[in-house]
């Protein structure tokens, strides 16, 4: 789901992304606005007088493991995509007020949807928000299993004298890092 953006969120995003970066979604919105997908995180970008950037670009970004949803609210030939982190005010938004604090080109988390195919593609593009999002929380939790696993039998050889207390120490604070 790569498609064609506006040149000048092309080029920020470009600026913002890493070399290992890659890119699996990428979405217009109504004005000058994109939803990106990376390997890393979530982006939203705008630009322009109708989301609030007169001048420059905003970037909203979000790594997967700070995501609580993605949705879309779309209603009869419009509606929005939204993108729910922690500290995020997630009011009511609409497509047609001109009041920032509920408009979606204005609120930096939110992308404007026009049309039933559009709706469908941003749905598309939450799936896979929230499949990122539910496969790194797997992971976390079985490298945490695991770690505690090799703590336990660390414990074990420590306790009969295979291992010193220092190497204990230094094995356990090596796994509890990497956690």
């Amino acid at each position: 789901m790569i498609e064609p953006i506006d040149d000048k969120l092309e080029r920020a995003l470009s600026a913002a992304l890493s070399p290992t970066e890659q890119v699996f979604v990428k979405l217009r919105g109504v004005f000058k606005e994109a939803l990106v997908c990376t390997s890393t995180r979530v982006i939203v970008l705008k630009a322009g007088l109708m989301t609030g950037q007169l001048f420059g670009t905003d970037m909203f970004q979000c790594p997967y493991s700070n995501v609580a949803g993605a949705q879309v609210n779309f209603h009869i030939v419009t509606g929005y995509f939204e993108l729910s982190t922690g500290g995020m005010q997630n009011a009511p938004k609409s497509f047609w007020n001109s009041d920032k604090s509920v408009n979606a080109a204005k609120a930096p988390n939110c992308v404007s949807i026009s049309g039933r195919d559009r709706a469908a593609k941003f749905r598309e593009a939450c799936a896979f928000i929230m499949q990122r999002v539910s496969g790194g929380m797997r992971a976390d939790a079985q490298a945490g299993a695991e770690g505690l696993v090799i703590l336990e039998r660390l414990a074990k050889l420590r306790d009969a004298g295979v291992i010193s207390a220092a190497e204990f120490q230094a094995k356990k604070a090596q796994i509890l890092s990497r956690l």
